[in-house]
């Protein structure tokens, strides 16, 4: 295991959410945590650590963190939109305005 990382917070930064995620890919894996973190202006930046950049607490969290922000997730009623041009089959009927 490499040192942990550690998130650097300019002068009135502050965390707003930790998001640990696992994901794959035909060969790989990964489970990076997301740090979304909120500057003082109101905009969000966001810092990864990767799992061998983890604290202890970090590991001993990963799991449970991660079905909670699923569930989380799942419970914000949302409604998808159809992508722009959805129906439309020629290339010259698309790139008309």
């Amino acid at each position: 295991m490499t040192k942990p990382k550690t998130v650097t917070l300019n002068h009135g930064e502050r965390v707003v959410a930790v998001v640990p995620e696992r994901c794959n890919g035909p060969g790989w894996s990964n489970a990076p945590t997301w740090v979304f973190i909120e500057t003082p202006d109101g905009r969000m930046r966001q810092e990864c650590i990767q799992p061998d950049e983890r604290t202890p607490d970090l590991h001993t969290l990963f799991s449970a963190g991660e079905a909670m922000c699923n569930a989380l997730a799942a419970a914000v009623p949302t409604r998808k939109t159809k992508p722009p041009n959805a129906g439309i089959k020629g290339s010259r009927e698309a790139a008309s305005p």
